[in-house]
């Protein structure tokens, strides 16, 4: 853990001089977009998995795993295309392209996770592979990727206004139990060069303490 953060560190490092070199976006537009830059670049040099923390150094096997879905961002905004979410909503395509609610899975777990929803599993269900434990259209994370889970929905009700798609009380658990580490402090820095924006959960971890009830 100790050396990729180091490894993370250097490759922010290169990342923070390219940037100063040229015009970065303040947006991405799209998954496209947030693709591309996510390998070749956020993960350029490696990393780990969400909910297995399993380190990689290629994409092979892998899938970006979107914490809150573009189904559910289209349901919130009540749109069913792309074209037309982007007509009724500019700012939808800077939503499904935010790198702070994109995260590297394994392919398999993403496959099997299809449209459940993030929640907590009722009825004391078995931990599956990795911790994960699951029910009906809903999956509950493991400790260890709750936090990030918590503070990407966060960030994206904060950005864009979306609904949290968790319990509120739920969520804000989930944040104090698994503080945001170096890692995670990490990729928010190395984000914020790509695409313009932080993840203000992060960098202040008590303003997720004064979200409100809606």
């Amino acid at each position: 853990m100790r050396n990729l953060a180091l490894s993370l560190l250097i490759v922010a490092a290169g990342v923070h001089a390219h940037a100063l070199a040229a015009d970065v976006q303040t947006r991405f537009h799209g998954q496209d977009e947030a693709e591309q830059a996510f390998w070749s670049e956020l993960y350029a040099s490696g990393g780990e998995t969400l909910f297995c923390g399993q380190t990689f150094a290629s994409d092979e096997g892998l899938a970006i795993s979107a914490i809150y879905g573009v189904r559910e961002i289209r349901q919130a905004l009540r749109c069913t295309t792309t074209n037309q979410c982007a007509v009724q909503t500019p700012r939808y395509l800077n939503m499904v392209g935010d790198l702070h609610n994109l995260y590297p899975n394994e392919a398999r777990l993403e496959e099997q996770r299809r449209n459940d929803r993030f929640g907590e599993v009722a009825g004391g269900s078995p931990a599956g592979e990795c911790g994960l434990r699951s029910g009906f259209k809903l999956l509950e994370p493991p400790t260890s990727a709750r936090g990030n889970v918590a503070r990407a929905l966060f960030h994206m009700h904060a950005e864009y206004d979306l609904p949290l798609p968790v319990a509120l009380d739920v969520l804000q658990r989930w944040h104090r139990e698994d503080p945001a580490d170096q890692i995670e402090r990490i990729r928010n820095d190395r984000i914020a060069l790509l695409q313009g924006t932080r993840n203000r959960f992060i960098d202040d971890p008590a303003q997720a303490e004064r979200l409100a009830k809606h």
